[in-house]
C-alpha cells in the first residue's frame, strides 16, 4: 500500500543529478528524526538510487526542466512535497506540511500580483483562452512544489495546454524553452491556487544571496542576507528550511565542499579536505573549454579524478 505521505526528487540524464539528489536525501535524513519516505523520479536506476524509498523510472524522459511534470502523475504518494535536486536541507523538511496545510491540489511558493504589474511573466494580452481568467498573475521560485493527486486532473489538463502552446504566450522569464516555474505558476493562476507564502521565507536561493553570514550543513547554520537587502541588518524572515543552489552552483567550492561537510557528519568521520581537492578539480574539468582541454584529456582526467573522490 503506497504511503500516504512523503517527499520526492527528479533526477534524469548525467550521472552529476543523481549525485544531487542523493545528497539531497542524505541532507532530509541527517536533519530529520522521523524521516518520511522520500522518491525519486528518474531515467534509470543506478547505485544512488538504491537508498530512496521509492523508485519511478520514467518512460521517454525529455531530461529537461518538463521531467518535473510528471510528478504530477507518477508520484507514488497520495501527497508529495517536491523538493529540486541541486538543494540541500539544513533543517527538519517535514515542517514544509505545515506550510501547505491548507494548500490546494498544487501548492506553490511566490506571489500572486495584478496583472498590470512589471513584475509579471506574462502579458495579459498574451494569455491566449485563459485572458479572461486571470484576476492575478502568480510569479514563483521554483525548488519546492506541493501536489495532492485528489482533485488535480484539471489543474494537469492546464499544464499540458500551456505546455503544448509555450509560445504562443511569449512568456517574459524562458521565452522559447519550456519552464516548470512559468508553466506552474501560469496554471496556478488560472486555478486561482494562491500561494500560502513567499519563496525567500522558506528557502535561500544562492543566486540571489549577497552574502553569507553563516553556512554549515552539519549544525544546520543557513544565515545569509539577499541582493535586495541592506548590509548589517537582521532578517529573521529568510528562509531556513533548505537552501536551493541551482545547477551550476552545485560545482562550486561552496557547494561541494557542504556536500563533503555533509558525508562526513553522516559518517561520523573527519571533513577530508584532499576529497574536497579532487571534486572542486573534477567540476572544473567538467565546465572547462573544449579549446581549453580537448574532450578526449577531459573525459580520461575527470574518470581518474572521479575514482579519487
Amino acid at each position: 500500500m503506497a504511503a500516504a505521505r512523503g517527499f520526492i526528487t527528479v533526477a534524469t540524464g548525467r550521472r552529476e543529478y543523481y549525485v544531487l539528489a542523493h545528497n539531497l536525501l542524505l541532507s532530509y535524513r541527517f536533519h530529520t528524526k522521523d524521516p518520511l519516505p522520500f522518491a525519486i523520479l528518474c531515467d534509470r536506476e543506478n547505485a544512488l538510487t538504491r537508498d530512496f524509498d521509492d523508485v519511478v523510472v520514467i518512460d521517454s524522459p525529455k531530461r529537461s526542466f518538463t521531467d518535473k511534470f510528471r510528478i504530477l502523475d507518477l508520484s507514488p504518494y497520495d501527497e508529495s512535497i517536491f523538493i529540486d535536486a541541486d538543494s540541500l536541507a539544513y533543517s527538519d523538511l517535514n515542517g514544509l506540511w505545515d506550510v501547505f496545510k491548507d494548500a490546494p491540489p498544487f501548492g506553490i511558493l511566490g506571489r500572486a500580483c495584478p496583472p498590470d504589474s512589471d513584475r509579471v511573466w506574462l502579458d495579459p494580452g498574451n494569455a491566449g483562452i485563459y485572458k479572461e481568467k486571470l484576476e492575478y498573475l502568480i510569479i514563483c521560485q521554483g525548488g519546492i512544489y506541493y501536489v495532492r493527486k485528489d482533485g488535480l486532473k484539471d489543474f494537469r489538463d492546464t499544464v499540458d495546454y500551456i505546455l503544448g502552446h509555450y509560445a504562443e504566450f511569449k512568456f517574459r522569464l524562458f521565452p522559447s524553452v519550456p519552464s516548470d516555474e512559468t508553466i506552474f505558476s501560469l496554471a496556478c493562476s488560472v486555478h486561482r491556487y494562491l500561494p500560502p507564502c513567499t519563496w525567500s521565507h522558506i528557502f535561500g536561493y544562492y543566486p540571489d544571496i549577497k552574502r553569507f553570514y553563516g553556512l554549515d550543513i552539519r549544525s544546520g547554520v543557513l544565515e545569509y542576507i539577499f541582493n535586495w537587502q541592506k548590509e548589517g541588518k537582521h532578517y529573521p524572515e529568510n528562509g531556513s528550511f533548505l537552501l536551493h543552489w541551482g545547477s551550476v552552483a552545485t560545482r562550486s567550492k561552496p557547494y561541494i565542499q557542504e556536500a563533503e561537510r555533509l558525508r562526513s557528519a553522516s559518517e561520523g568521520k573527519a571533513v577530508r579536505p584532499l576529497r574536497i581537492a579532487f571534486a572542486c578539480a573534477g567540476a572544473w574539468f567538467r565546465s572547462a573549454p573544449a579549446a581549453l582541454i580537448p574532450n578526449g584529456i577531459k573525459s580520461a582526467i575527470y574518470k581518474l579524478l572521479h575514482k579519487k573522490q
